[in-house]
């Protein structure tokens, strides 16, 4: 019985991701983030928030939470997508309640689930009126101003997932 090639990729950093079979990843930071001193339940609990900064669809592969300055109140900060700059729609599709009482690294999503039923949130491209602005929001009515943290996305370009030009046939095994 012969040995199946199942997949033979050759990597040429000239040519296109569509070309290559590569794809491009790169991390998002945004420093400096800190939490409110008053957040009243209810209406917009919006503390910041930023459309997409590119004209392409963004797949979130992994977030982190760096939190340099603890603050021992609980202010119930998530982290997700919404439709605007006022939180329409806001989800918490990356971090529901973010743990802020210890410094440190925190791994902010899910780990992927074994059956590969784990989705991971795309970031819409500017200018979507769908989930183009990633929207932190403080829901609990705390004190948490001392919280000072960075946090960081790791993502890929959605465009580059669909290449539907190339098609693999499955193996034949004799």
């Amino acid at each position: 019985m012969a040995n199946p090639t199942a997949l033979e990729m050759t990597y040429d950093h000239s040519r296109s991701t569509d070309q290559s079979g590569a794809t491009r990843d790169f991390w998002m930071r945004f420093p400096g983030l800190r939490a409110a001193s008053d957040q009243d339940s209810g209406g917009n609990d919006d503390i910041y928030y930023l459309e997409n900064p590119f004209y392409m669809d963004l797949v979130i592969l992994e977030a982190l939470a760096v939190i340099t300055t603890l603050d021992a109140q609980d202010g119930d900060i998530d982290i997700g997508l919404a439709d605007d700059a006022t939180g329409t729609n806001v989800g918490a599709e990356i971090c529901d309640s973010l743990v802020n009482t210890a410094v440190g690294v925190f791994e902010l999503m899910d780990p992927q689930a074994l059956a590969g039923t784990t989705s991971r949130p795309i970031w819409k491209a500017k200018g979507t009126s769908t989930d183009a602005f990633l929207t932190i929001t403080q829901n609990g009515d705390a004190d948490v101003s001392a919280l000072r943290w960075n946090l960081l996305l790791r993502v890929v370009p959605y465009e580059d997932l669909l290449n539907s030009d190339v098609e693999l046939g499955a193996i034949t095994v004799a």
